[in-house]
């Protein structure tokens, strides 16, 4: 792999994007669309004709982190869509299954809008304890009645309900909510990729490459 240059970027982005899909596998009833397909028109998007190969060499490789636990499948689809078109040269996400689908969803439905190169699918893998790995987790029936609850105004990613406590696919293990729990409620569960599921995944014709997020503490032997 050709050495990163100091313009290459990452862009990490967890937010939704509001609007959801009524029917998430068919973008054609997805009102969104057509704003894109208008705003397109307007703007005249240029295609993207390097590769992302190219784009690592001349030093202005682009990466968008979806979050290697991030699993709302709508709004990694969403996300997916809108950054192609902006020429993303790698789309950084989960190593499930579902996620990979809803990445290459997006791609797909981008590069039917307008001509345009695909870009790399990346997936994110650990082996060991790691922040980007873990997510928050607590009973909301253990909350005090008065709670004013901070925890819910600080989540980024809208992951926390009133009374439901962590929406597990929308919580990327930020760990903003851990320290503002008057009572410490909150606690991180921290868990490690399927290493067999993720040999799978790297069989797939949709997936380009590999994060590997390690302590260093693990030999590998090949």
């Amino acid at each position: 792999v050709a050495p990163f240059n100091k313009m290459a970027m990452s862009i990490p982005c967890y937010a939704s994007l509001g609007t959801k899909l009524q029917d998430p596998l068919n973008y054609s009833n997805y009102n969104g669309v057509e704003k894109v397909k208008s705003i397109i028109k307007k703007t005249v998007i240029p295609s993207v004709s390097s590769s992302p190969v190219e784009s690592l060499q001349q030093g202005n490789w682009v990466k968008l982190i979806c979050g290697a636990n991030f699993e709302d499948l709508v709004d990694i689809r969403n996300l997916s869509l809108v950054y192609t078109l902006a020429g993303v040269d790698c789309i950084d996400c989960a190593a499930e299954a579902s996620v990979v689908n809803a990445v290459n969803e997006g791609i797909e439905a981008a590069r039917a809008l307008v001509p345009i190169r695909r870009p790399w699918v990346m997936i994110s893998v650990n082996d060991d304890e790691d922040l980007h790995f873990r997510k928050a987790e607590f009973d909301p029936d253990d909350c005090p009645q008065d709670c004013l609850r901070p925890c819910e105004k600080v989540c980024p990613a809208n992951a926390i309900l009133q009374k439901g406590g962590v929406l597990a696919e929308r919580c990327y293990g930020c760990g903003r909510c851990l320290p503002v729990c008057p009572y410490d409620k909150i606690r991180a569960i921290t868990y490690v990729r399927d290493v067999i599921a993720t040999a799978e995944l790297l069989e797939r014709d949709d997936v380009d490459a590999i994060e590997i997020h390690t302590s260093g503490r693990l030999v590998f032997q090949t």
